[in-house]
């Protein structure tokens, strides 16, 4: 992938780099797994210009590959890499610097930018760690515990005190520990009553697109698209609160 790519540096953006930061793990597995399809990783070279590093390995914390400019083979620092992408089945997977800009071109140039890149641009699919150090990651926790109908672990990615304060501010009414208290019980007794009413949802087999819609003090509004497999999608929304030596804790379902 060349370095042909300009477009503005916002929040959009930066939100995208962040996506690309807590995904990078996954490049990293299966890299060392012995990939052998198309892999490139970008980084800033010494005149300040992003370039692609491609046909990647990593020994020795860097990454090896070679710079499609000139084939020259190169090596960085893990920690300089500020995108990364596969191409599998002709799809692109990561390559979220590029999907911001393919997200400026007119739906024509959509067409001729996919030709241009010889791979498939779709929504795509963020792969976060399942676990509760980003508040999209402690999405998919919280959802991989739905599947496996693990009451535990679902409870242990919510926090019903922060979700209890945001039904009081949401609501407009004034806080006292006891109102607190009580909507602190009847959210969580809520959820173990639909839990055994209608189920565990399941999320197997599915891909997500997450988007951080607002952000206030300790806590970040995310929406989270999920697309099956047959292509249909549906989205949710939730308030994800972060808690010190805890970690993000899945709040709010907002409609």
């Amino acid at each position: 992938m060349k370095n042909i790519l300009e477009f503005e540096i916002n929040d959009d953006y930066l939100y995208l780099l962040y996506k690309a930061k807590n995904t990078i793990w996954y490049f990293n597995e299966i890299i060392g797994d012995g990939y052998c399809g198309y892999s490139a990783i970008k980084f800033k070279n010494k005149s300040e210009i992003f370039v692609w590093l491609e046909n990647v390995r990593v020994e020795n914390g860097r990454y090896h590959g070679v710079l499609p400019e000139n084939n020259e083979v190169h090596s960085i620092l893990i920690a300089e890499a500020v995108d990364w992408m596969l191409i599998v089945d002709q799809r692109l997977i990561g390559g979220y610097t590029i999907r911001y800009y393919n997200e400026t071109l007119s739906e024509d140039k959509k067409v001729d930018f996919e030709i241009h890149c010889g791979f498939r641009i779709d929504l795509g699919n963020d792969l976060y760690k399942a676990d509760r150090s980003t508040a999209e990651g402690a999405i998919i926790a919280l959802e991989n515990f739905y599947s496996e109908k693990n009451i535990e672990g679902v409870l242990s990615c919510k926090d019903f005190n922060m979700e209890a304060e945001n039904v009081l501010l949401e609501s407009n009414l004034e806080f006292s520990k006891d109102i607190h208290s009580k909507i602190k019980t009847v959210l969580k007794i809520s959820l173990l009553e639909d839990l055994e009413r209608n189920g565990f949802p399941n999320f197997e087999n599915i891909e997500r697109v997450f988007t951080l819609l607002d952000s206030r003090a300790g806590q970040q509004f995310i929406e989270e698209r999920i697309i099956f497999e047959d292509g249909s999608t549906v989205s949710n929304k939730f308030w994800v609160g972060f808690i010190k030596d805890d970690g993000w804790k899945v709040l709010n379902l907002v409609d």
